[in-house]
């Protein structure tokens, strides 16, 4: 009779089953993250300027209907930003070939920031002549709205920034010695 000891072994089966079980917990964080975190910003990273961006975290918080009418009136000039946003490209393409030059030449890189710099103002210029046809469109209770997600944006922001100097404040402090 066959004795089950007899049976050839497998030395495969341990990291076989190792690198599953780290594939099957990667898959699962994979999936988890989304969900536990929340679903992505809609609205990506706030624009840069002082136009758009004053608005950019407000918007998400307003109802439909006043975004829409702010949106249509930032779409009514994107004709006239789609140049400075290429503007800013290749300035932004300058600034890199810039810094990487050899000898260096500073002169090449203030140029380029100062390209980035004009491109962006008038981009910011435009973008609050449209916020400003936007506003003009929006009944007295949406501009109350757009006010207060305004406000309560601002707030946050705050919080925000006060919560991370604190935290900053406790990473840089010597800890008290022990007695």
């Amino acid at each position: 009779m066959s004795n089950m000891n007899d049976k050839p072994q497998r030395r495969w089966l341990g990291p076989a089953f190792l690198a599953s079980l780290a594939l099957n917990l990667f898959l699962v964080a994979l999936i988890a993250v989304p969900v536990i975190k929340g679903p992505p910003d809609r609205y990506g990273p706030p624009p840069k300027g002082y136009g758009p961006a004053v608005m950019h975290g407000a918007l998400k918080e307003l109802p439909e209907e006043d975004r829409l009418v702010i949106r249509r009136a930032m779409r009514e000039r994107f004709r006239d930003v789609a140049p400075h946003i290429r503007e800013t490209r290749e300035a932004h393409d300058k600034l890199i070939n810039a810094i990487a030059a050899e000898p260096y030449d500073e002169a090449a890189v203030r140029a380029a920031f100062d390209d980035i710099s004009e491109a962006t103002l008038a981009m910011s210029v435009l973008g609050r002549e449209a916020m400003l046809d936007g506003f003009a469109k929006l009944t007295p209770e949406q501009r109350q709205r757009v006010a207060e997600a305004m406000r309560e944006d601002r707030e946050k922001s705050k919080a925000i920034w006060r919560k991370h100097r604190e935290g900053r404040n406790e990473r840089h402090t010597e800890p008290a010695p022990a007695e």
